[in-house]
């Protein structure tokens, strides 16, 4: 059996201009090397955007994504919540600091995740254990999170509006 060839297909980085055709070129892309019907009924697309504090230059990428692992801290009692946190801006600095093209250096940066298409059956995995400042486990986050059965809305989360109105943008939980 002959096997079929998957060309390589370097990332493109985006500037934010064309969201649109960027993230759909990135699919497509992503579908040249990894097509299959747990790709159509798992996998959606996040926005993953870098901002340099020292120059302005922003990087942005359409990633392929199989689940949504959501943090959880003290403040979440809800999934909306942990939602929420995961898709909150973050400060990149110290030894998290981002190498930015332009300044030719590594920076102190911001990152920020956005849902753009998510798929017909959503796995969202909780991170429940809490690090210490090593980086080791230092014990179980045992809040509980209330979430509904039926008929969670994902749509106000989603930057891409077609995706935000599309059926995905509700599911059923089990």
């Amino acid at each position: 059996r002959v096997q079929p060839t998957k060309p390589y297909i370097e990332y493109k980085d985006c500037d934010g201009h064309h969201d649109a055709t960027d993230a759909v070129e990135a699919w497509k892309n992503y579908l040249q090397r990894d097509k299959s019907v747990i790709v159509d009924i798992f996998q959606g697309q996040l926005r993953n955007r870098l901002t340099c504090l020292q120059c302005g230059h922003q990087n942005i990428r359409f990633e392929a994504v199989m689940y949504l692992s959501l943090p959880m801290d003290d403040s979440c009692s809800t999934l909306d919540d942990c939602l929420h946190l995961f898709l909150q801006e973050e400060k990149l600095t110290g030894n998290d600091q981002w190498y930015c093209p332009k300044c030719k250096a590594h920076v102190d940066a911001t990152k920020k995740i956005d849902l753009w298409v998510l798929p017909p059956i959503l796995i969202v995995h909780f991170k429940r254990f809490r690090m210490n400042e090593r980086g080791m486990v230092a014990s179980k986050n045992i809040v509980k999170i209330n979430f509904p059965l039926q008929n969670w809305k994902t749509g106000s989360y989603s930057l891409n509006q077609e995706s935000a109105e599309s059926a995905a943008a509700a599911y059923d939980l089990y």
